[in-house]
């Protein structure tokens, strides 16, 4: 019996940091930017924030900032005036829609 107890004392002392360690994220590799910059990435930026000045659109220079949005720029300001709208985001990506067979 003082053997069993032994053991769960044990268990409950060690149970903490094995928690601890289970949730800490291995470190990062040399030269890597760092793990907020490689969720962004992963994720993409938000609309919010590209439009720096807040003015509802996203200009050449306000996507220069993400290099992944200023690569795809044309393909987002679909009306070709130099900026995107929300309204060419949500239209650059949805699906093109399908048309039903003819019967």
């Amino acid at each position: 019996m003082k053997h069993a107890s032994r053991w769960i004392a044990a268990a409950a002392t060690l149970l903490p940091a094995a928690v601890v360690l289970a949730q800490t994220p291995p470190p990062a590799e040399p030269g890597s930017p760092p793990r907020s910059e490689q969720r962004e990435q992963s994720q993409g930026a938000s609309f919010e924030s590209l439009d720096a000045d807040g003015d509802g659109r996203i200009s050449r220079s306000e996507a220069a900032a993400h290099s992944g949005v200023s690569e795809q720029f044309a393909a987002y300001d679909l009306n070709k005036d130099g900026y995107i709208e929300r309204e060419e985001v949500n239209r650059a990506n949805s699906p093109a829609p399908t048309t039903p067979p003819q019967q």
